[in-house]
């Protein structure tokens, strides 16, 4: 296996602080036994470094191929975290580059106060604005997919036909959240859904103030 490149790390070492960041934002959600799967899966999960080969070629190769025989409600499900992901891995690739232009070396951590400033100076408020949009829709519709009456009947067959279909990893995020958002009281995810909303528009407010 070829060494990681200096973008590779940097783009690692932005992913890094972003985890941090949620993690110091969103602490008293990870410490309650009611809400760490959610926290995890939505703050952790979704930017695994180690899926993203793996997601991008399916994106591009398979799922193309067979979107057509998806029931819609997968289907929209896998569109929304297969654009999520592009963008995401595009800002953050982004994010890497400007990092590198300013000396770094691949082996000095990343502050969040140094996070802030390369966030805001990268600019693309429009895509960070789509950005966040589609994480909250997809928090709400993965909720409701969990509390549906007939959820888990609906689950299974959709996940064996994503298994034979050859895009089971992309459905495998959905079944995730599924999983981490079930035992979720509705008063309990609507509190939390208030919080990353108003936290996160608040922040990229504050990153563009002077834009």
């Amino acid at each position: 296996m070829n060494a990681p490149s200096l973008l590779d790390l940097a783009r690692k070492e932005i992913v890094r602080t972003q985890i941090d960041r949620f993690r110091h934002l969103y602490s008293s959600y990870f410490d309650q036994p009611e809400t760490i799967r959610m926290a995890t899966f939505f703050f952790e999960k979704v930017y695994n470094l180690e899926e993203k080969a793996e997601w991008e070629d399916m994106a591009l190769k398979t799922y193309g191929k067979v979107k057509h025989m998806i029931k819609e409600t997968s289907r929209e499900n896998m569109e929304r975290l297969i654009e999520l992901n592009h963008l995401t891995d595009t800002l953050d690739f982004a994010m890497g580059e400007l990092l590198i232009s300013k000396g770094w070396d691949g082996n000095t951590k990343l502050q969040k106060v140094e996070y802030d400033s390369l966030y805001s100076e990268l600019g693309r408020k429009s895509e960070r604005e789509r950005q966040l949009t589609i994480v909250l829709l997809n928090l709400q519709k993965v909720y409701e997919l969990a509390h549906k009456p007939i959820a888990s009947a609906v689950m299974k067959p959709a996940s064996v036909i994503s298994k034979i279909l050859g895009v089971y990893p992309l459905f495998r995020k959905i079944e995730e959240g599924y999983e981490a958002t079930l035992h979720v009281k509705r008063s309990t995810f609507d509190s939390f859904f208030k919080f990353v909303e108003d936290k996160e528009w608040l922040y990229i407010k504050e990153r563009f103030e002077n834009k």
